[in-house]
């Protein structure tokens, strides 16, 4: 496989996982009452007025469309990433901040308020916007660290346990 389809694949699965970070972060800052909605619930809720779907907003399925979602969108930039940034190597840190920070500001500031979806950061409650920006920090920090494992590992093999693990027979 060519290196930048590797990349990019590995980049693609880091980045779901990634995003399932993101939720885990975002669920706990819920919980805490720190944040009223999580991006993902937003995004589904305007993906719902803008195709006219009628159907409840509750329920599992209202909480599988709204992490398909965002795993998804978590994927295409890990995706990216993985296609770009990840051959150029680096701390790995840098390279989180560098995939992180920008994919916040331009869902914070950009993309969000200009489809309407949610107020920009700039308007948000701070607790809200540093939730936001340490979620995508985390984001960008998995992804990064598991792009960079699964390149390591590209050639797996079946091991057996090591015979120090085993128990004693007798």
């Amino acid at each position: 496989m060519r290196k930048i389809t590797s990349l990019a694949l590995h980049g693609a699965l880091a980045g779901g996982l990634g995003a399932a970070c993101m939720t885990v972060v975002r669920m706990l800052a819920h919980r805490a009452g720190w944040i009223s909605q999580m991006v993902p619930q937003a995004v589904e809720v305007w993906a719902k007025d803008q195709l006219h779907l009628d159907h409840p907003r509750t329920g599992p399925g209202h909480h599988a469309a709204d992490q398909l979602l965002h795993v998804a969108y978590g994927s295409a930039w890990g995706a990216i990433y993985g296609a770009s940034l990840a051959r150029h190597g680096g701390p790995t840190m840098a390279r989180a901040v560098t995939l992180g920070l920008p994919i916040w500001a331009f869902g914070s500031m950009v993309l969000f308020p200009a489809l309407k979806i949610g107020r920009p950061a700039w308007r948000a409650e701070p607790t809200e916007a540093l939730v936001d920006l340490g979620a995508h920090l985390l984001y960008g920090a998995v992804t990064v660290f598991i792009t960079d494992e699964l390149e390591r590992q590209k050639i797996t093999q079946p091991r057996l346990y090591p015979l120090s693990l085993v128990a004693p027979t007798g």
